[in-house]
């Protein structure tokens, strides 16, 4: 016991001890390190004492205003993009408009979306200086609550409903100005007939059926002497300063029928019919685009309206259908018995004459759909009954709506306003249409397109290029 003491006693006199006491002595409370029980000096290490906190760290409240500003950044900057996308020059832009039709409408939109932008700033203003300026502080006091504000409620609550009401009426009152019998009265002031045409939506191009081509009929001859019937598919002629009204049908899928710098959308419905109009008031090219998903081909689904003076209208007009601008070469003549025979492209195709249509719109191009539909039943049949059909000759055709190509090389484009029409694009649509437009029913039915395994016509180099040849005759203006 004594030795134990006095080991005990001689470690505490030790300076490593003392060390020790100190370092833990600086970690214990001050009331125990002035107790006079340990009022012995004590050696602190430097390591042990109190490490000083930096002022200069960011607080949670300029961290978050520094992620404001960023995200304030970033949306400046999508919106500065989606500006320079606002092109009123680019072809399908609805902001540089042309004619009536297209001029109220971006009249509308235009008043609609700053009155929207306004109230959207005053509001959202208001309220961002409400929580800045008055936002609280720290040791601020619960400020007084109020419950209501009447004259400021019904204030809040009468403005809406009057800046509503008067937009909506006159939103009203713009769509009574898209119906037809505006552009009738419109022809009427100007001492004209309007241009009548049906557009019709197919999986994926359209097709225009001109009932009466140029109404301003002569007097002294009978109206249905003087009928000029055109059909033609994916560009569309008319005379400026006329109206124009449209019949919008679809014969497969809904589809939308929408020229950006001369109308708005219109849905084009099958079994209904509906109509809008414009008016295009200079000559040009404007493009047009369906504007519903109507499956694989759907973006593909473009076309092109050619707004032109009346005398060159009135010259298409009488050229079309009519004698070729020029003589057939030899190519072009055995280019015919191609399109008429190996090519089997008479099926689904007419060349020379407008497709036909009776009292209640049914006609060649109806025939033909009737036919597909009848060939999709035939495939949803077992494989063995159809193989019986296919020994027996009893396999149903495989005709479909297909562009009327009277007046091919008078148009400037192919595949539905894909790419430039000239003859090597021409060659390359003959041979393979999946190389320009994916999807397309031409590959999927034509029967020149189903006995290689690349899908490409059955036709030699020679048989492709006579009928180029033959297709690029079909023109009846001359070549500018």
């Amino acid at each position: 016991m004594v030795r134990a003491a006095s080991e005990i006693l001689h470690t505490r006199r030790s300076p490593s001890f003392r060390r020790i006491r100190g370092f833990t002595m600086g970690l214990l409370p001050s009331a125990e390190k002035d107790s006079p029980t340990n009022s012995e000096t004590t050696f602190v290490p430097e390591s042990s004492r109190a490490i000083p906190v930096s002022n200069t760290s960011e607080s949670p409240t300029r961290r978050s205003g520094r992620r404001s500003l960023v995200a304030l950044a970033i949306l400046g900057g999508i919106l500065a993009l989606a500006a320079l996308g606002c092109d009123a020059n680019a072809h399908q832009s609805t902001f540089g408009v042309n004619g009536p039709v297209a001029r109220e409408q971006l009249l509308l939109f235009n008043v609609l979306l700053w009155t929207m932008v306004a109230v959207f700033v005053l509001v959202e203003g208001a309220l961002l200086y409400a929580a800045i300026r008055y936002r609280r502080k720290p040791g601020d006091p619960l400020p007084p609550q109020t419950h209501g504000h009447t004259p400021l409620e019904i204030a809040w609550t009468i403005i809406p409903t009057i800046l509503i009401l008067g937009l909506g009426i006159w939103s009203v009152v713009v769509l009574f100005k898209l119906e037809p019998g505006e552009a009738i009265a419109l022809a009427k002031e100007q001492g004209k007939e309007p241009l009548y045409i049906e557009a019709v939506g197919h999986q994926w191009w359209w097709e225009f059926r001109y009932e009466d081509a140029y109404p301003d009929h002569d007097p002294s001859k009978p109206a249905e002497e003087q009928m000029e019937l055109i059909t033609t598919a994916n560009e569309m002629r008319i005379p400026v300063d006329r109206p124009v009204i449209m019949t919008l049908k679809s014969d497969d899928v809904i589809h939308s029928f929408w020229i950006p710098k001369l109308a708005g959308k219109q849905d084009v419905v099958p079994t209904r019919a509906n109509q809008m109009w414009f008016l295009a008031e200079d000559a040009g090219m404007y493009y047009g685009q369906c504007a519903e998903f109507c499956g694989t081909a759907h973006a593909q689904m473009k076309f092109r309206v050619h707004a032109m003076p009346e005398a060159e209208y009135k010259a298409w007009v009488d050229g079309w259908g009519g004698d070729l601008a020029e003589p057939m070469s030899p190519e072009a003549a055995r280019g015919r018995l191609v399109f008429l025979g190996d090519g089997q492209c008479v099926t689904c195709h007419t060349v020379g004459t407008a497709d036909q249509v009776n009292e209640v719109g049914e006609g060649v191009q109806h025939a033909r759909m009737q036919t597909y539909i009848a060939y999709t039943q035939w495939l949803s049949k077992r494989a063995e009954e159809r193989l019986e059909d296919v020994r027996t000759g009893n396999e149903p055709p495989t005709a479909f709506a297909a562009p009327n190509l009277t007046d091919l090389a008078d148009r400037t484009t192919i595949g539905s306003g894909l790419v430039d029409l000239n003859r090597e694009t021409l060659r390359q649509w003959l041979r393979n249409p999946d190389d320009i437009k994916p999807g397309n029913r031409m590959s999927e039915l034509a029967a020149i397109y189903q006995t290689r395994l690349d899908h490409r016509a059955d036709l030699s180099e020679e048989q492709l290029s006579d009928l180029v040849e033959y297709l690029m005759a079909q023109r009846h203006l001359p070549v500018q």
